[in-house]
């Protein structure tokens, strides 16, 4: 493989003009907002940081070797270690947010507010001295901001009374994601995106495990049943691995503006497969808030006279990229 990007040789879709980056990329938003669903099933039987501990171990040996095979493992050391921090705060901090949310709110909802990361980047991109506000990224952040507060109004009722506690989570969660977005930016322009995922994908894993021995000692197996064990290995396998691989082999081959515009496909898989699955109530302000955030993305992320909006290229391996 060329690391530099040529497209001299190779097939089609290596080197295609964007279709199959695009589907990439929307095969990633659909597979993580099925797995945030499948995390809120999962959750039912163990605590988030169980789940997410066993997430991110089954994505980390999966992904560590794509990585290898793909790219080969050549990194500065200096380099190395501030890429692990940022691991830790966006495969551990990020995840035990979003798994233990999932005990106190919807898949629904949830997806909705994480789809908000790209206007919580601009905001902390700005905080941070490496964006310019613009009246349309001011209106793209203030109907993203009220779109999850639209959905999360519309959820509110139906919850228990700690279904705060999910939100505030979902929120949390959101910001390390833009955070992640924000402080990557230098590793992401100096190294494949598919090596630097792996490499903090590894260091947040190895935390969670940490974490888990602590937390439960004496350590112990989950009582998972069979379906619980099969969730695990999706949101693992396909949820985890392969959705960021998806992801970040997109990014490298077409513009990022092209990848975060797909990102509402994220809430929209979660609350198709949260009503089918898990019987999650729908409700006008899902959908309301859900319009207005996608608005607010397109507002954020759209650009102007063939120039990229400097936030894309810095959010543009969240998403999770779901991330959930």
């Amino acid at each position: 493989m060329d690391d530099g990007g040529n497209a001299a040789a190779g097939p089609a879709w290596e080197h295609g003009s964007g279709l199959f980056p695009c589907m990439s990329s929307a095969a990633a938003s659909i597979i993580t907002g099925v797995a945030l669903v499948a995390t809120r099933y999962v959750v039912m039987q163990a605590d988030g940081l169980t789940v997410a501990t066993l997430r991110y171990c089954v994505a980390a040996t999966c992904l560590l070797p794509l990585a290898a095979v793909f790219y080969g493992f050549k990194v500065a050391k200096n380099d190395f270690f501030s890429i692990a921090m940022l691991g830790i705060l966006y495969f551990c901090v990020f995840p035990w947010c979003i798994s233990t949310a999932m005990q106190f709110t919807t898949a629904s909802s949830g997806a909705i507010v994480l789809a908000c990361t790209p206007a919580v980047t601009l905001v902390l991109a700005t905080l941070w001295g490496s964006e310019i506000w613009t009246a349309r990224k001011w209106a793209g952040v203030i109907l993203a901001i009220l779109g999850a507060a639209i959905a999360i109004g519309g959820t509110a009722a139906e919850l228990s009374a700690t279904g705060w506690l999910g939100h505030v989570l979902m929120i949390l969660a959101t910001v390390c994601g833009a955070g992640y977005a924000v402080f990557s930016k230098p590793y992401l322009s100096k190294y494949p995106p598919v090596i630097v995922t792996a490499i903090a994908m590894g260091a947040g894993a190895a935390t969670l495990v940490a974490l888990w021995l602590i937390w439960d000692a004496p350590p112990k197996m989950p009582h998972l049943n069979g379906m619980g064990w099969l969730v695990i290995l999706y949101i693992g396998t396909v949820g985890g691995a392969l959705s960021f691989f998806l992801y970040a082999w997109a990014l490298g081959r077409t513009a990022p503006t092209a990848t975060m515009i797909l990102l509402p496909l994220n809430p929209v898989a979660a609350i198709i497969s949260g009503v089918i699955f898990l019987g999650e109530p729908l409700n006008p302000g899902l959908f309301i808030g859900l319009a207005f955030v996608v608005i607010g993305i397109v507002l954020v992320v759209k650009t102007r006279h063939g120039t990229r909006s400097r936030v894309v290229v810095e959010a543009k391996v969240t998403h999770e990229v779901p991330p959930a």
